[in-house]
């Protein structure tokens, strides 16, 4: 009777212990970025951003070339001009030439805190994704994961696990973010080996 007592009691706790064992998942932190439809429209918004803040900064850099072509064409003809009109054209010229360099110097800080910004907002988006799916899952702890180690740390934070994929997060937040993540790539089937050819028989 004690034997079996005792059997029983092992056996509960041993269940016990797997039932309040805490659930690892992991993140490919990089993957769940690039695949995420608002990295996408951040990268085309990029992009439109930049090729208009260039042709604005390339129409500002065509009026400074004619102005200092006149103001050139001035010095062959100086007897011709007063001196009035000469340093008159050349503070325009110093003029559109301080302009065109703060242009661009606004631009690039201009389009890097778009960058910024908007980078930041979309982690913070995904940190939240990935807070809300690991508690529907029963997730306590999410180790970040990425397929280049150097992308964001100088050393991954999980070196190894062997669950083929059960405790990845990845799909389910880029879901959660209202992305589609890519179909998984299937093998291309290998090549049949064609049957060898049974010799004709031989005519009796």
């Amino acid at each position: 009777m004690k034997k079996v007592l005792l059997v029983l009691i092992v056996a509960l706790i041993s269940q016990l212990s797997f039932a309040q064992a805490p659930k690892f998942g992991y993140v490919y932190d990089d993957y769940v970025m690039i695949n995420l439809k608002e990295i996408k429209d951040l990268q085309n918004e990029i992009t439109t951003k930049r090729e208009e803040l260039t042709k604005q900064l390339e129409a500002k850099g065509q009026v400074y070339q004619e102005k200092y072509a006149l103001y050139q064409q001035s010095l062959k003809n100086i007897a011709n001009v007063t001196t009035e009109s000469l340093n008159a054209a050349l503070k325009e010229v110093q003029d559109l030439k301080k302009e065109a360099d703060e242009f661009q110097a606004n631009a690039d800080v201009e389009l890097q805190t778009l960058i910024r910004n908007k980078y930041n907002d979309i982690r913070a988006k995904v940190d939240d994704a990935t807070k809300k799916v690991a508690a529907e899952k029963g997730y306590k702890f999410v180790f970040r994961r990425n397929a280049d180690a150097n992308n964001r740390e100088s050393t991954p934070i999980l070196l190894y696990a062997n669950d083929n994929g059960r405790d990845n997060l990845s799909d389910a937040i880029i879901i959660k973010m209202g992305s589609t993540p890519p179909k998984p790539q299937t093998p291309a089937p290998a090549a049949s080996t064609p049957a060898a050819k049974k010799p004709a028989p031989k005519k009796s």
